[in-house]
């Protein structure tokens, strides 16, 4: 490296501990262009069975077919096109499940670490109730009596994962409230909700992005069990754990319908895995200081 180069252009230069947000980034980035370009990219109606080219292995195979790159299933479906849907649908499941129990856990948290007193205690009492209750029981129990699809799916696992968000909210915003930047804004009239947008959910917005990045993955192997279990998608929609479901009885003649989307999946969660670490280590500030 020139050794003419300021010293501040050289420390920003992409280094070792760059690479895990670069690799995480990316793939998140090409599995999220994978579901918005699914209509674009992909080579086959993924619902469409053509019977004569049932359980075709990959390109790569022999009898493989350059016409289905990753092979069929049972049904004659191209597995490539089923796994390009199918991202689209658990990103579906996984983002808005996501977000919706953050919306809550996140309004939740506010209210009672900012209030205390009796609301901070039934808010407290309510997460105790839903701690008790597992959230596959929950999942297993309303999707049994409501149905399944992707609605309920992002309903009852938005629903059944606010309380870690509101731990975590409720926390930091005990310790911010007594910060002495809000009591000053507090001695000059600002307004709860101003102290609260302005003061404290700025502060605590690098732990809410770490949580959703860490979770959107876990929702999704979530989904993927519950498909095992007969309570996930619904089929014909791909998804990538039905997909795997599907395949399981091919394992032997047919390893490609299990191995290929659990691939993808597998891919995707280190993906977001790498980034979710990379991002806790940027916006936590003890964490960047060592």
């Amino acid at each position: 490296m020139d050794e003419t180069w300021p010293t501040a252009q050289r420390r920003h230069l992409p280094g070792r501990h760059d690479l895990p947000i670069i690799v995480g980034g990316g793939i998140v980035v090409a599995v999220v262009l994978m579901a918005v370009l699914a209509p674009l990219i992909s080579p086959h109606d993924p619902l469409a069975q053509v019977l004569p080219d049932r359980l075709k292995p990959p390109a790569w195979l022999p009898g493989g077919s350059p016409a289905y790159l990753l092979g069929t299933d049972a049904n004659g479906r191209d597995i490539l096109s089923r796994i390009i849907w199918g991202s689209r649908t658990s990103l579906q499941i996984g983002l808005l499940s996501v977000l919706l129990g953050a919306a809550i856990g996140l309004s939740s948290g506010l209210l009672a670490g900012y209030r205390r007193g009796w609301v901070d205690a039934l808010i407290g009492r309510l997460a105790d109730i839903q701690q008790a209750i597992p959230l596959l029981i929950l999942a297993l129990a309303v999707i049994a009596v409501v149905g399944s699809s992707v609605l309920n799916l992002v309903i009852v696992l938005g629903a059944g994962s606010w309380l870690y968000y509101h731990r975590v909210v409720r926390g930091e915003v005990l310790a911010i409230r007594e910060r002495p930047y809000v009591e000053a804004a507090r001695a000059v009239g600002a307004g709860d909700w101003r102290i609260l947008s302005r003061h404290i959910l700025p502060n605590i917005a690098g732990s809410i992005v770490v949580i959703v990045t860490l979770e959107i993955p876990q929702v999704i192997l979530f989904t993927a069990g519950l498909t095992f279990l007969g309570l996930g998608v619904p089929p014909p929609t791909p998804e990538w754990g039905r997909l795997i479901f599907e395949g399981r009885d091919y394992l032997q003649g047919a390893w490609w319908l299990t191995l290929e989307p659990a691939a993808f999946l597998v891919l995707f969660v280190l993906g977001v895995n790498l980034l979710g670490d990379a991002l806790r280590d940027r916006l936590d500030p003890v964490r960047r200081h060592h």
